[in-house]
């Protein structure tokens, strides 16, 4: 196996959402261990991401399900590829085909970004209002400008 950069956890992931953002945290080191892991390992890493995935997927499913959440088709028709790329890439490994889980966990590390800043924090935003009956307020660090 080659040296790879692996999957870590960076604050601009966090949405304020305690639930969400552990369950997150747990996505990210299971995409880490895709990366990284000895070939002889794989199998069970790509296990361990794919009950991760369904768990998860599933937590959040359900929330837009039963909260009549507006945006819920698109979100859960990504969860759902990624679950089906999941069961693709398990059978190409049983084939063998090692590098094909290295680059699905590297699809995984370029998708995750925007699917937390778009869809998982319209979801958080929705389920705090579904809570408190209002908008939450969420203060964050100035960012540096360049340029």
């Amino acid at each position: 196996m080659t040296e790879s950069p692996g999957f870590t956890w960076q604050d601009d992931f966090s949405i304020d959402h305690r639930t969400m953002d552990e369950t997150h945290r747990e996505f990210v080191e299971c995409v880490h261990a895709l990366l990284t892991v000895e070939d002889d390992q794989l199998e069970q890493a790509l296990n361990s991401f794919t009950e991760h995935a369904h768990r998860h997927f599933g937590e959040e499913d359900v929330a837009m399900r039963e909260t009549v959440y507006g945006s819920a088709g698109c979100h859960i028709d990504e969860h759902a590829a990624v679950l089906k790329s999941a069961y693709e890439v398990r059978a190409m490994l049983v084939e063998g085909r090692t590098q094909v889980v290295r680059s699905f966990a590297q699809a995984l590390v370029n998708w995750f970004p925007a699917h937390v800043r778009v869809m998982d924090q319209g979801l958080a935003r929705w389920l705090v209002q579904r809570q408190l009956g209002g908008s939450p307020v969420v203060i964050q660090r100035r960012r540096a400008v360049i340029g």
